[in-house]
């Protein structure tokens, strides 16, 4: 179960080349929520330009970056209320597997 949570997170596969029947699993996986909240609170919130070595950076403003990863759109609170929804539904649902095999012995 954890492959295809970890494919369809975003971090080995861009959500563009997803195909679109299949980009509805992007939100039950809470890899998603993870990786697209590091890369916002990292790139993200105005973020300053990156000093670059080289006479040319491709991804001089995190905002490009953030376009190109197509987090652009996305939101840090968003991801922050879904990890902790599915926090609180493993929780509920491991507190009510534990009772049902305790009432079965």
């Amino acid at each position: 179960t954890t492959i295809p949570v970890v494919l369809f997170s975003g971090f080995f596969v861009n959500f563009n080349a997803i195909p679109s029947y299949l980009q509805w699993l992007t939100y039950l996986s809470y890899v998603r929520y993870g990786f697209e909240g590091a890369m916002l609170s990292v790139y993200g919130f105005g973020r300053e330009k990156l000093h670059c070595s080289e006479a040319y950076c491709h991804f001089r403003t995190p905002s490009l970056f953030l376009k190109e990863m197509t987090m652009d759109q996305a939101n840090f609170w968003v991801d922050v209320g879904a990890l902790s929804a599915f926090f609180v539904f493993i929780r509920v649902i491991s507190y009510l597997v534990l009772r049902f095999k305790l009432k079965m012995m």
